[in-house]
């Protein structure tokens, strides 16, 4: 597949561009400080939170198996799948009084959870390609261990945080307009 070489040097040099632009963010700048303390922290954030649930998965699935023997399948898995996400929400949710001030770092640190589930299930999805079984038993998986955490845990940060939003108060303009002189 043959291009202008114009028109794929002028878009090359824009995935460059914007390539370093994202990975700047996680540079230092000349003083040693990090350029985005949100970027960093809610991709930290997000890893805690990946072993918070893993954990809770690891510890709470033979306790809720053995309590949940006589339901039917079905809702065996549904159980299993809500109680450890639920727990773990509360869990990750308790992050939402860390910070006093950057109240985004929740949302995002479950924005990079998600973007990192996102890659181990592509990547994974490509390395079963032949086999049709391993690849159902991974949505499985995928839709069983990950999504529940991912849409409790990110519905309810972005439920703080819009409701954070939506009440926080505005700073005056004649407030505004002295910071910039």
């Amino acid at each position: 597949m043959r291009g202008n070489p114009i028109q794929q040097q002028k878009y090359n040099e824009k995935v460059t561009k914007a390539a370093d632009s994202f990975w700047g963010a996680f540079q230092m700048t000349e003083n040693g400080k990090v350029k985005s303390t949100l970027m960093l922290y809610s991709f930290c954030l997000a890893w805690l939170f990946i072993f918070v649930y893993g954990a809770l998965f690891f510890f709470l699935l033979d306790p809720l198996d053995a309590v949940l023997a006589g339901l039917p399948v079905t809702a065996v898995n549904l159980l299993e799948a809500l109680i450890p996400s639920a727990v773990g929400a509360a869990v990750c949710g308790l992050a939402w009084f860390l910070s006093k001030t950057e109240k985004r770092l929740l949302p995002a640190a479950y924005l990079w959870a998600f973007l990192l589930m996102l890659a181990c299930l592509i990547t994974l999805l490509i390395y079963s390609k032949d086999e049709p079984e391993v690849r159902q038993m991974i949505l499985w998986l995928f839709g069983m261990f990950v999504l529940p955490p991912l849409v409790l845990g990110g519905g309810s940060s972005i439920f703080l945080y819009y409701r954070y939003w939506k009440n926080k108060p505005q700073a005056a303009p004649a407030a505004r307009l002295e910071k910039r002189q």
